[in-house]
Order: structure tokens, then sequence, then C-alpha cells
């Protein structure tokens, strides 16, 4: 099987698993212009996560491995589907923030533990540079 076909699998089983929207199980392997992630696949055996708006390079994450490229896949995904669950549960008082990474991290966790704890180390730099402002522990 070829590294793109165990991507497109891999990519296609989690998002089954996490029950993400139909419109959002593709995986580009080129840019659109539109910052939307894709993996860049190198002749070398490289994968590259990148985010590319308008011809400019935003982002690119050599990967380690296909779960790798999978976690910053995922984690753009989860990102978008915990805010607008977040957009849609919020509690007056509570900041938006603490409702979209609980629900983040619970998806994460539904595809993989680990992505779930990288996540979660991810949160807790994020939050030590700017705490939750809603007075909530």
């Amino acid at each position: 099987m070829s590294k793109r076909a165990e991507i497109e699998n891999r990519f296609l089983e989690v998002a089954h698993k996490i029950g993400v929207p139909t419109g959002k199980t593709i995986v580009q392997f080129q840019g659109d212009g539109m910052a939307t992630p894709y993996v860049d696949l190198k002749d070398s055996d490289e994968i590259y996560y990148v985010v590319e708006e308008r011809g400019v390079e935003l982002e690119r994450v050599k990967c380690s491995s296909i779960d790798n490229v999978l976690y910053f896949l995922f984690s753009d995904i989860t990102h978008d589907m915990a805010s607008n669950y977040a957009a849609t549960h919020g509690k007056p008082g509570t900041e938006f923030r603490r409702l979209m990474f609980q629900e983040q991290l619970r998806l994460l966790g539904l595809a993989s533990k680990e992505w779930r704890l990288d996540r979660e180390l991810e949160i807790k730099e994020i939050l030590r540079k700017a705490p939750y402002n809603d007075g909530m522990f």
C-alpha cells in the first residue's frame, strides 16, 4: 500500500471514529490557497503538514510518521468541531475556550490517548500564557 493510501485509509478510520462531518473527510495532498491544511509527501519518504494561503506558506512541519501528520490534521479538525460545539453549548459567564478545549480533548481521546495527551500539553502552554478569564478554576 502506498503511503498516500495508508494516510487516506487511517484518516477515514479516525474520522469515522470521532464523527467528523462528511464534508471534512477528505485528506488534501496539495494546497488550495485557502489555508486548508494538506499533507506534502516527498519522494524521499518525508511527510510534511502544510498550511498555505494565497501562495504563502504559513506553516510547514516535518512529521516523523503517518500518526504524527494525522495528529496535526485532526488537531485542526477537532478544533473546528469543538469550536462549533462550544458556540452552541456555552453557558453565560464561562469562557468559550474552556468548553472548546474540553470538547477537543474528548474528541481527540476517542481517536488516540496519545493525541489527547499531546494536545493537553499544548493547551496547558496556551493557558500559561493566556489564562482563562472567567474566574473559574
